[in-house]
């Protein structure tokens, strides 16, 4: 067999030299990422599209990160024509760039180190517009869940610790939501995994519509979601919890042996935070709220009393769902 015979299956392009000249050649670098290397959620990836990125450790900042010994608004980062600039926000620990701190204004390079407040260190890179659209894919591969696209475990819990955190320091309310599709194992069973996998998205979608833009939604594992919702009561808490059981209610998948309906069981916890919230804690009381719903017949939202009892929570092996 020649080799003309063996490409005969290659797909054929009239894509021209102009195209695959395009494709390979390096656009001018001039859009760029932060990548945290040590300190809180090593490993993430912020882009920075605004003008200007605030870096600090308040949820609200641009570049959020759960770390002590940053200050609220601890740096900013400003993108200019010629470049981009690091402003230290006058913090408590200091903002520090390849080992010089900095004061006023530092113009970062290509691959510089950012240092801030002694815990958390950052990488600069500048790419151009193709690079950025990997870095931000990637970005997307490590906090999102690939079935619904909502935040992943391990992001959700990043996220609540910093809420946590936030909550504490302020003395503002937090509540977890946990959420979960009743009788799933015989939605599987009955109409097949795809259904299952359609369901669990179109919950998603509409769970996404009832939360506000701060509040932090999860898949947190199998058919069971979660919500962080900051700064609302405990009443807010349940009647976000009763418009998402009764949302989904009203949903409706199809399937081969035709249009199927599903509920949820809710669970809440809510913390004033005015004497300390433990992530922990309130997590595992939302938990125990939910099977407190499950084993009341399912289909209901159960509310946790506001300062839950520490147990241990129960290892996700080892929990039955029904």
């Amino acid at each position: 067999m020649n080799a003309a015979e063996r490409d005969d299956d290659t797909a054929r392009t009239s894509v021209g030299e102009d195209f695959m000249r395009s494709s390979v050649a390096r656009g001018p670098k001039c859009e760029a990422v932060l990548t945290v290397l040590r300190g809180g959620s090593p490993g993430f990836i912020f882009t920075l599209d605004a003008a200007s990125s605030v870096i600090g450790r308040s949820p609200d900042a641009q570049v959020s990160i759960p770390e002590d010994t940053l200050s609220r608004r601890h740096a900013c980062i400003h993108r200019r024509a010629d470049g981009f600039y690091i402003e230290d926000l006058q913090s408590t620990n200091g903002t520090f760039v390849d080992g010089h701190r900095v004061y006023g204004e530092h113009r970062l390079e290509d691959a510089s180190r950012i240092a801030l407040g002694g815990s958390a260190v950052l990488h600069f890179a500048l790419h151009d517009a193709a690079e950025l659209e990997a870095a931000r894919s990637t970005h997307e591969l490590t906090v999102r869940d690939p079935l619904t696209r909502l935040y992943n475990r391990r992001h959700f819990e990043e996220r609540l610790a910093s809420e946590a955190a936030f909550a504490n320091r302020h003395k503002t309310p937090l509540s977890i939501l946990m959420l979960d599709v009743d009788s799933f194992k015989k939605i599987n069973d009955s109409h097949g995994h795809a259904t299952g996998d359609a369901a669990l998205r179109l919950l998603a979608r509409a769970l996404l519509s009832l939360v506000r833009k701060e509040d932090v939604l999860g898949r947190y594992g199998g058919e069971e979601f979660a919500i962080v919702a900051r700064g609302i009561d405990q009443a807010g808490a349940v009647m976000l919890a009763q418009r998402a059981h009764r949302c989904a209610q009203k949903l409706s998948v199809p399937s081969p042996q035709g249009p199927l309906t599903f509920t949820i069981s809710v669970g809440v916890a809510h913390s004033t935070c005015t004497e300390g919230c433990n992530a922990e804690s309130l997590l595992r009381a939302a938990d125990e709220a939910l099977y407190a719903a499950k084993a009341g017949g399912r289909d209901r939202v159960e509310v946790a009393p506001s300062q839950p009892v520490r147990r241990p929570r129960r290892e996700s092996g080892t929990r039955a769902k029904h």
